[in-house]
């Protein structure tokens, strides 16, 4: 293919200035040399491109109705070559995640603005969707890589466990537990729990803890996003468990530790199986590994 590209751009050059002589030049080959490549290319393409005499060169018929699209496929090959050097430069491109609504209200907003300070061509697409629906958005190649549990795991993804998060139970400042350093998993038992909604991984992991230990978990209100559940709980309304990523920052609710070790999970990158990563998607991931908190027992 290498050749056949030297090829197609000695016959243009020829083409172009109409003379072997100023073609050789233009090229730095030898008059000799570049008439063998436009003989390789003859007997190639079964077709005679130029039509030679001492003094004259002209295009023949066919050499005519190739030259057109000669040029653009090499135009064509230019822009393939210019865009993928301006990909593996990080100078464009795009990146795609499809990520936990606690990382994406929480530990990814900073990791974004630190990576479009660094490769402000790149755009980053960000999809805050709940935990089953990360693994099918990964599989099905929607996104470059999801950002979730291990537990909805299923055949042809990959997990790499990036940071540790963990619940933690949120009252507002004027909440009874909130002066409490931690609390036991017991002393929330029959109290009115503000949750996510039931498809949501947090749901889940929080009604698996109370079943495993045999405790009665009520329900309170209910919200499918977790900005409202701290909203609600930041008017009084109650208290809930959350990841302690999902902290706004805003100083106006109190984490309180739960003493339990299943409170804690793992979050962690999720790829296909046997898939690469694009050169912005690499960056952006490293980045994240660097940058993510990891939250200790």
């Amino acid at each position: 293919m290498k050749n056949s590209i030297q090829h197609i751009r000695a016959f243009l050059a020829v083409a172009n200035s109409g003379s072997f002589a100023k073609a050789a030049v233009e090229l730095n080959l030898s008059p000799s040399a570049l008439t063998v490549q436009i003989q390789q290319l003859e007997d190639w393409l079964g077709v005679t491109l130029l039509e030679r005499s001492p003094r004259h060169v002209s295009l023949t018929a066919a050499g005519q109705n190739n030259r057109g699209p000669m040029e653009k496929l090499l135009l064509d090959l230019d822009n393939i070559v210019s865009g993928s050097r301006d990909l593996a430069a990080l100078r464009r491109g795009v990146v795609t995640i499809a990520a936990l609504p606690s990382m994406c209200s929480g530990a990814l907003p900073p990791i974004l603005k630190t990576f479009r300070e660094q490769f402000p061509g790149v755009e980053v697409r960000l999809r805050d969707v709940v935990a089953q629906r990360i693994d099918a958005l990964v599989r099905e190649g929607e996104v470059d890589f999801g950002l979730g549990v291990r537990a909805r795991l299923s055949h042809g993804l990959e997990f790499e466990v990036v940071m540790m998060d963990r619940l933690s139970l949120f009252v507002p400042l004027d909440h009874p537990l909130a002066e409490r350093g931690s609390i036991a998993l017991a002393e929330l038992a029959g109290q009115p729990i503000i949750l996510t909604g039931r498809d949501s991984s947090v749901r889940e992991r929080v009604e698996q803890l109370f079943a495993d230990e045999g405790l009665i978990l009520t329900p309170g209100l209910e919200a499918n996003y977790m900005s409202t559940v701290m909203a609600l709980v930041r008017q009084g309304l109650g208290m809930t468990l959350l990841p302690e990523s999902a902290d706004e920052g805003r100083g106006d609710l109190v984490q309180v530790r739960i003493e339990h070790a299943g409170v804690n999970r793992e979050i962690g990158l999720i790829t296909r199986t046997g898939f690469s990563l694009s050169p912005a998607a690499t960056r952006f991931a490293d980045l994240m590994k660097k940058s993510l908190p990891t939250i200790t027992t």
